[in-house]
C-alpha cells in the first residue's frame, strides 16, 4: 500500500509541475482519442483538436518570440522577415488593383496604401507561422541532442520551460503540429480565396476540369483505391490528414470577391473625383493617370458594382460667347 500512495503522490506532483502549453497538448490529445475510432461526419471535432493544441503552441511561440528579441541579432532577423513582409503585400496590392481596374496603380496613393493595410494581417500571420514553426522545430531537435548527450555527461542547456514530461510532450508536439496546422489552413483559406493576382480567376483550389477529371479516371481504372460506396459529386474538395477527410471549399466560378468590392469602393468614393478639368459624363467619378489621359469610373449593376475606363483628358473649358461685332 505505501508504493501506489508514494507513485500516486510523485504523479501528482509531477502533474503539478505541467505548464499551461502542456496541458492544453494533454488535453488535445485526449479529445483526438475520443474521435480515434468514431466516423466524423464533420470536421468541427478535429478543428478543436488543432485550436486546443494551437493556444499551448502559440504560447510557446510567443516565449520563443521574446528570446529571440532579447538579442539584437534576433531583432534584426525579426524586423528584416516584417520588412520583406510589408513590402510583399505591397506589391500583391498593387497587382490587385491593376486586376480590378486595368491600369497601372501608380495614380492609386491613397488606395494602395488601403489595400496594403487590408491584406498585411494575413500575410503577417502566414510569415510569423513559418518563422516560428521553424524555430519551434529547430527547439524540439535541441532538445532531442540534449537528451542524447545527456547519458554522456554533456549538458546542453535547453530553452524550454518544461520540467516534467518533457520526452512526452515533444512528441505530442510532433503528433499535433499537423492538425494545428490544419486548422489554421481552414480559418485562412476564406481569406486567401479573396486574394486574386491575374485577371483569370486564381482560388487557393478550383475544380478539376472535365478533362483532367476524365485523365485521371483512366489512371484510377487499373488502380483500386477504396471500396467504400461512391459519394455524391459535392463542390469541395476533400483532403486526407491521418486517415481523416477535410473537406474544403473551393471556388469553381470565378465569381467577385468581397475584398475587390471593398477596394473598387474606396477607389469611387475616396481616389476619383466628382469634378475634373477634363471633359467627362456628371455620373462619372475621374482621376489623371498623365497629362493626357483620365480614369473614368461608373456606378453600374455589374458584380462588381463599378466600372473602370481609360478616356483622353479633353480640357474642359468654358464656352465663351464672343461679343457681336468684334473681330474675327
Amino acid at each position: 500500500m505505501q508504493l501506489p500512495k508514494q507513485i500516486i503522490a510523485s504523479l501528482r506532483e509531477k502533474f503539478s509541475q505541467l505548464t499551461l502549453s502542456q496541458w492544453m497538448y494533454l488535453l488535445a490529445f485526449l479529445l483526438l482519442l475520443v474521435h480515434a475510432d468514431q466516423d466524423i461526419e464533420q470536421d468541427s471535432e478535429l478543428w478543436w483538436v488543432g485550436a486546443i493544441a494551437g493556444v499551448g503552441l502559440i504560447r510557446e511561440l510567443w516565449h520563443v518570440f521574446n528570446r529571440i528579441w532579447e538579442h539584437t541579432l534576433g531583432k534584426g532577423l525579426i524586423l528584416v522577415l516584417y520588412a520583406a513582409t510589408a513590402n510583399f503585400a505591397l506589391a500583391i496590392s498593387a497587382l490587385k488593383i491593376n486586376v480590378i481596374t486595368g491600369i497601372e496603380p501608380g495614380p492609386f496613393v491613397f488606395t494602395l496604401g488601403f489595400a496594403t493595410l487590408i491584406m498585411l494581417p494575413f500575410w503577417l500571420l502566414m510569415s510569423s507561422i513559418m518563422f516560428f514553426s521553424v524555430a519551434l522545430v529547430a527547439g524540439n531537435l535541441w532538445l532531442v541532442i540534449g537528451v542524447l548527450l545527456r547519458p554522456f555527461g554533456v549538458k546542453v542547456k535547453i530553452h524550454w520551460e518544461d520540467k516534467t514530461f518533457v520526452i512526452i510532450t515533444m512528441i505530442l508536439r510532433l503528433v499535433l503540429i499537423p492538425y494545428v496546422i490544419m486548422s489554421i489552413f481552414f480559418m485562412a483559406v476564406p481569406y486567401a480565396q479573396q486574394i486574386e493576382l491575374f485577371a483569370q480567376p486564381i482560388a487557393m483550389f478550383k475544380k478539376a476540369s472535365s478533362q483532367e477529371i476524365n485523365e485521371k479516371q483512366q489512371i484510377d481504372d487499373n488502380i483500386v483505391l477504396t471500396e467504400s460506396e461512391p459519394e455524391p459529386e459535392s463542390s469541395n474538395i476533400k483532403l486526407t490528414l491521418n486517415k481523416r477527410q477535410f473537406s474544403l471549399p473551393v471556388d469553381s466560378q470565378g465569381q467577385i470577391k468581397w475584398l475587390e468590392k471593398i477596394i473598387a469602393g474606396f477607389i469611387y468614393h475616396f481616389e476619383t473625383y466628382p469634378k475634373s478639368a477634363c471633359k467627362k459624363l456628371p455620373e462619372q467619378r475621374s482621376l489623371p493617370i498623365d497629362e493626357n489621359s483620365i480614369l473614368l469610373v461608373t456606378e453600374d449593376n455589374s458584380a462588381l458594382g463599378y466600372q473602370f475606363s481609360v478616356g483622353p483628358c479633353i480640357g474642359n473649358y468654358p464656352e465663351v460667347e464672343q461679343p457681336i461685332g468684334s473681330s474675327q
